[in-house]
């Protein structure tokens, strides 16, 4: 409904040729159609119009409850939408569009950015933690390269197992303090992990 349309519905309602109930319906269907594009005038109605609707859903009978307020707002309205400009309300506002688009890139990429971040991070623990569990099979059982490989890759991703025997093989083998162990096979992998999970719950899956 534009603006000619809106003033048209209110004359009637004022003018008595609707009744309340019937022009609180048909200000709600054109409100939906619009999707709430519409003149300034209206717009501040509107909330007049949805008290009026769950009072008549209340008492549910027609004529039952005081229109005064509603016909209070209505003058109200008819007067703003009289000196409102006429504008069509669903023009395509471009500058609105590119600041629209321009928000929505930088979530994106920021979004993107992080990602891949975390991803790297990730990727690097795992390489971190199959050679010094590899390390540490071959040292402490005293195998060859290639089984002390297989064993070794395969136990640095069984979770728990994995962080335990990595942590071990770099306070054992590779000296380290046993703070930067931990930090490095327990705290940073536990944080990849929740960072990645409350990302996904935000992000993702879209479908």
């Amino acid at each position: 409904m534009n603006a000619a349309e809106w003033r048209a519905l209110i004359e009637a309602y004022l003018d008595g040729r609707l009744s309340a109930e019937a022009f609180m319906r048909r200000f709600v269907e054109g409100w939906r159609a619009s999707g709430g594009a519409v003149p300034r005038a209206i717009a501040a109605m509107q909330v007049t119009v949805e008290a009026f609707e769950a009072q008549v859903n209340e008492v549910r009978e027609e004529g039952a409850v005081n229109d005064d307020e509603l016909r209070t707002a209505a003058q109200r309205a008819l007067s703003n939408l009289r000196e409102e400009p006429a504008v069509a309300p669903h023009t395509f506002d471009r500058t609105r569009a590119r600041e629209d688009i321009g928000r929505f890139q930088i979530q994106v990429a920021g979004c993107a950015g992080l990602g891949c971040v975390i991803a790297i991070a990730w990727l690097a623990l795992c390489v971190l933690q199959v050679f010094v569990v590899i390390e540490w099979v071959q040292l402490t059982f005293e195998w060859p390269a290639l089984p002390s490989t297989i064993v070794g890759a395969v136990l640095a991703f069984v979770p728990i197992v994995g962080n335990v025997l990595a942590f071990l093989g770099a306070t054992e083998i590779w000296d380290w303090p046993t703070w930067l162990a931990a930090l490095v096979f327990f705290a940073a992998p536990a944080v990849t992990i929740l960072s990645g999970w409350s990302r996904w719950r935000r992000y993702g899956p879209r479908g």
